[in-house]
């Protein structure tokens, strides 16, 4: 029962976020959306900003929990393929895309997208540790490649919702590992242009 009623909280707290930024979201609009009484908003919650935060709380941790097993694998040529970690990543964003796409919107939490960020920075400087090299250089690669990363996951999520995660899953491991699988010839040779792009 008492999931049910979070639930219901959760998902009105997240209909208005796509009106009204969450410091100017009233608890009495709340529970007249979720069909909840005062009292059981605040069994369950201590304000509209807690909702917001244990969600993306508990998405992160979610995210951990692959994260974690990922790194057990050992990195190899496999990382180009939709690796079971990044589908599963892609399958967890997707089961949650309405709130998502409101979390990252412009009523959403500004500051998730940050912590986001940074999460999945240090997972991905764990991820690719045993590589060696320049670690500044891994890290602004990595700076400029999840900032791609979560352009195309918000583009996916509001544009194109229809793409299966594993498609998506496979574009976003060749993003972030194809470079450290490049061969050095192949690094040297100058690429050439599209037919009709000159």
């Amino acid at each position: 029962m008492s999931d049910d009623v979070d639930d219901k909280i959760e998902t009105a707290v997240f209909k208005l976020m796509e009106t009204t930024d969450i410091p100017d979201i009233r608890v009495a609009d709340v529970i007249k959306l979720a069909k909840v009484s005062r009292s059981t908003f605040y069994r369950h919650f201590d304000s509209v900003d807690d909702v917001v935060k244990r969600f993306e709380s508990e998405l992160l941790q979610n995210m951990r929990r692959i994260n974690n097993m990922a790194l057990k694998a050992r990195f190899g040529i496999s990382e180009l393929d939709p690796t079971v970690s990044m589908v599963s990543r892609m399958e967890l964003l997707q089961g949650h895309r309405d709130k998502i796409v409101v979390l990252n919107g412009p009523h959403g939490d500004p500051s998730f997208v940050h912590k986001a960020t940074i999460f999945m920075h240090d997972y991905f400087r764990d991820r690719l540790a045993s590589l060696g090299g320049d670690p500044v250089t891994r890290d602004l690669y990595l700076s400029f490649v999840i900032a791609g990363h979560n352009n195309l996951v918000q583009y996916w999520l509001e544009v194109h919702p229809e793409i299966e995660p594993q498609k998506i899953a496979a574009v976003l491991n060749r993003l972030y590992y194809a470079p450290f699988f490049l061969s050095e010839e192949s690094v040297r040779q100058t690429p050439k242009a599209p037919q009709g792009w000159d």
